[in-house]
């Protein structure tokens, strides 16, 4: 088993530890709901529970979703940490013109929405060349197993001392 076999079994083993809970969760929050509509008057205990149980979730679930996408960003050979820099460039200057945008017109605002469009543009560039060079190394990988495959296979065959029979 590799290396990246364990890890992916030890973030499934994670996964289902915290899945439990989260039902179990569920659960309650149902029972509690159905208990605060029956008794109108709820302690202020009774509601700071749900609300830690909420927050707890939603971090679970947050772990859980990062973990996956960066999971999915290894797979394909994607280097995660550029494409999120990258994403968060064109995010802010994506922010930064439509607030330029909003402001009255004026030569000076419009050269600097042609400057955030360049950048943008050149931004866009970044994210494609890195796309494609994922998909290059993911290729490259594949390739690599393929011809790792076939030799193995030629080595079991050529290594039979046995001599073909016929059987009629």
């Amino acid at each position: 088993m590799t290396v990246s076999g364990l890890s992916i079994n030890n973030y499934q083993l994670q996964y289902q530890l915290l899945k439990p809970e989260t039902e179990a969760f569920d659960s309650s929050a149902q029972r509690q709901e159905i208990a605060g509509i029956a008794t109108t008057a709820a302690t202020p205990a009774t509601q700071q529970a749900p609300q830690q149980q909420d927050e707890t979730s939603k971090q679970q679930e947050a772990f859980l979703t990062q973990l996956m996408e960066q999971m999915l960003a290894n797979r394909i050979g994607l280097d995660k940490q550029k494409y999120d820099e990258i994403q968060q460039k064109i995010e802010e200057a994506q922010a930064e013109k439509e607030a330029l945008q909003q402001q009255p017109q004026s030569p000076e605002r419009d050269g600097k929405i042609a400057a955030l469009d360049a950048k943008l543009d050149k931004l866009g560039k970044a994210l494609e060349g890195l796309l494609a060079e994922a998909n290059r190394n993911r290729e490259a990988k594949e390739r690599e197993k393929q011809t790792v495959n076939a030799v193995q296979q030629y080595q079991l065959t050529a290594a039979t001392d046995k001599e073909p029979t016929l059987f009629l």
